[in-house]
């Protein structure tokens, strides 16, 4: 294996490390994180039962993700960038 594959496997290793304690740290810092995510997706739930069953309510939903395309464009722009300055010399 050359020096660059040791290099990744050794990042990936430390990554995963410090993502595990940080996913199992999170919830003795916030405590009520949990419930209260729990009460949210509940609320969540319980708002499209009731959406659904509504017949005045329109059937179709469009969902259009702009924060997220905003978000794909710029990250995309910031890639091509750095791949063009790099191959460029």
């Amino acid at each position: 294996m050359g020096d660059r594959a040791v290099e990744f496997i050794l990042y990936s290793l430390v990554a995963s490390v410090v993502l595990t304690l940080l996913v199992n740290l999170i919830p003795l810092v916030f405590p009520d994180a949990a419930s209260r995510a729990q009460k949210k997706i509940e609320e969540h739930a319980r708002r499209a039962i009731e959406q659904h069953e509504d017949p005045e309510r329109p059937r179709v939903k469009v969902f259009f993700p702009w924060k997220a395309m905003i978000l794909v464009s710029i990250l995309l722009t910031i890639l091509v960038n750095v791949v063009a300055y790099f191959t460029r010399g």
